[in-house]
Formats: structure tokens, sequence, C-alpha cells
């Protein structure tokens, strides 16, 4: 019977010389069952939608497969874990530091409205532009010692930006707007979800879009004067462009008025077939050994180790999340597979890695850490005042990009 994984397991990888990767393969299916279809993550090829198509070895063979889920995406998810940990007061999440940037500003009526984002958050974490120009009790952000420390951290003492952002460092981060001294931080997870194409011959995905019925009217347009009225009822709450749009066509169906036959355009992205999912997931001890804490040897390691144990949580705690998005529902096919590298070609498979094992390990690194090197977690938190700026020129129109 495979054994858990262990404290000292973390330990040992923790050390030069230790194991390279901890890893994780979980098969999934369709939660509508091997008949259904699966809508892979879109990208951007000009102005048109796409899927990624790849050659991969599975079970010793080239096949074609579609990426269903990216590394940054399945990063994400973990993040979000850790965000849903934090606000339901997780016994060790909920004690660690963070950055928190508060927007407040009025709705369309005048109301007052209040949102805050962790840095776990956000696109870059710690180094993001909603902290970096943002305010700190009336001072610039970028201009706080505390926060210009953490930025100044290197590979040889990390401790700074540990103790303002421990997410960042376990997750990894670039300071690449910064004119010097920018910190590069690899990530020491991995992971991702690829299909098998059930049809190995043709790279077709679905091509298909619903109706929408309009129980008024399935056509509605305005003349011109009509037009306008209606652009200044909705002008609070749309884009500029979009206003201008719909004032110079009169088209209804520019503010969501009127029925949409269905189509099977070819811009209509549905999904697509596929006779195997894997879901892989990786910790590289590697590139944990490669940080340094200013602790000494033995503080060092435990911190590592917790950065592991931070990690391992989030992965047990992601994975039965398994609704990615529209028509992406997925149910897994059976338990995962956890492999520990024991270096040289050797490698032990472990018991699968529950939350509540995992949230056990996380207690045990986290109470090591804060014996071996003074770690201290009390629910820290630098408040950052976003800049109002942002809100007033923010949209969520995509094709102002």
């Amino acid at each position: 019977m495979a054994r858990k994984l262990t404290l000292e397991d973390l330990n040992e990888a923790s050390r030069l010389g230790g194991s390279s990767t901890l890893s994780e393969k979980t098969i999934l299916e369709p939660a509508a069952g091997e008949e259904g279809i699966v809508a892979p993550a879109k990208y951007t090829e000009g102005n048109a939608a796409t899927y990624i198509f790849e050659d991969r070895y599975v079970n010793g063979k080239s096949v074609r497969t579609v990426l269903i889920d990216s590394r940054t995406s399945q990063s994400n998810r973990l993040e979000e874990y850790i965000v849903q940990a934090i606000k339901n007061e997780h016994p060790i999440f909920s004690r660690m530091p963070r950055i928190q940037v508060n927007y407040n500003f009025s709705d369309e009526v005048g109301n007052a409205v209040k949102r805050s984002y962790l840095e776990i958050q956000l696109p870059h974490r710690a180094f993001d532009a909603h902290v970096r120009i943002g305010t700190v009790n009336g001072a610039s952000t970028s201009e706080l010692p505390e926060y210009v420390g953490a930025r100044n951290s290197t590979a040889d003492d990390m401790m700074p930006l540990f103790e303002l952002s421990p997410v960042t460092v376990a997750f990894g981060a670039w300071d690449s707007t910064r004119n010097k001294n920018q910190l590069r931080i690899a990530s020491s997870f991995n992971g991702e979800i690829i299909g098998v194409l059930a049809n190995q011959n043709d790279d077709r995905p679905v091509f298909r879009a619903g109706a929408r019925v309009d129980p008024v009217a399935a056509s509605i347009s305005f003349d011109t004067g009509d037009a306008k009225k209606i652009g200044k009822i909705i002008e609070p709450e749309v884009s500029k462009k979009l206003k201008t749009k719909f004032e110079k066509d009169g088209k209804g169906s520019v503010i969501g008025l009127g029925a949409i036959p269905p189509s099977s355009n070819e811009a209509n992205f549905d999904g697509i077939a596929v006779s195997n999912i894997i879901r892989t997931h990786v910790l590289s001890f590697s590139a944990l050994r490669s940080l340094r804490f200013g602790k000494g040897r033995e503080g060092d390691e435990a911190v590592r180790a917790l950065i592991a144990a931070m990690i391992i949580d989030a992965m047990a705690g992601s994975n039965a999340e398994l609704n990615l998005r529209a028509n992406c529902l997925l149910r897994e096919s059976g338990k995962p597979t956890t492999i520990l590298d024991k270096r040289f070609g050797e490698s032990e498979e472990l018991s699968m890695i529950t939350l509540e094992d995992a949230d056990v390990l996380l207690k045990q690194a986290y109470e090591q850490a804060h014996d071996k090197a003074g770690i201290d977690w009390q629910g820290q938190t630098l408040e950052v005042e976003g800049n109002s700026l942002v809100v007033k020129s923010g949209s969520d129109d995509e094709s102002n990009e």
C-alpha cells in the first residue's frame, strides 16, 4: 500500500541533492459522459478565436491533442483556492501576509462602491500596476520602504518579499516595468489540462451558437431621434464606443434587444470531442532550492518546505473544482497518481493527497518554519488605496485593447 507524503519528504526535497519534483496526474472526462463535448480555452488568431492543437506523446505514441487549460490558468485556479481559503478563515492561509488593493468609487446612481483585490488575484501579484500606482496612507506605494525592500529582493535573500507576499514567491512574478533591479521569480508550480482528440484525422471543432428569443419583438430598430433618446438612458452604463455605434445604427441588437437566430458560423466555437482528458500538476523542488531567505541552512530549508506545502494544499483544494468555464464541465475518472522523484531515474508512487492530508502538512510546515526561521503569520495586510484614475478610465469593452 502506498504511503502518504510527509513533512520529512518536503524537508529532504528542500535540501541540496533532494528530489527534483512531485508530480500528480489525473484522468478526467466530460461530466456528460464520453459522448459530451468540452469547450477548451480560446486563443486569438488575428481578430478571430481559435483553439490550440498540439502533438503530444501519450501512452507510448504521438497523438493530436487540444489544450483545455493552460499552465497560467492552472496556476490561477490554485490561487483562487487560496483566495477562497482566506475568505473561509483557513487556519493557515487566513493568517498569511498579503497585499490588498481597495478601489472606492460611485456607481451610475451615486451609491458608494468598494472593490478589494488581493495581490494573488492580480496578474503580476506583488509587482502589479494596481499596487505600484496606488497609495498607502497618502504616499505612493512605490516609495514605501517596505515595498521597495521587497522589490529589491534577490534569489540570495527572498525574505523581504516573502514577508510581504508569500504567494508571489510561491507562484512567481516578474517586476518587468522597473528601470533596473528587475526581480524575476520562476514559478515552482506547473500544470495544464489537455484533451486527446476523438478524431485523430481532423482538428475540427463544433461550430454553433444558441438562439436568443425576445418575447416582445424579433427585430427592434430605432430611428435617429429615438436612438439618441435611448442612448441618453444607457449612457451611464455603457462604453462611449457602444453608445456611438447604437445611436448611429439604431439597431436594438447592439444593446441586447431583439432575437438572434441559432448559427453554425465558424466564428462560433462551441467545443470539441475528446477521447481522453489528462490533468498534470508538477511542483519543482529544484526551483525552490534556488531561493534563499537569509535564515541559515535549516531556516531556509524550512521556508522552502512551507512554500511547497502551500502549493500542495492549493493543488489538493483546487482539484475538485472542475467547472473550468462555460460548456467545460469535467469530472474525475479516477484517483490522481502522485509520484515523488527520487533522483537517478528512481521514483516512488505515493497515495493520493487529500485536502485533509494537505492541511495537516501545511500546519506542520508552518510550525516548523515558525520554530526554525521565525516565520510569524498574523494576517499582516498591506492596504493599498487604488488609484481613482484607473476606475475613471477603465472599461470592460475588450475591443478597446
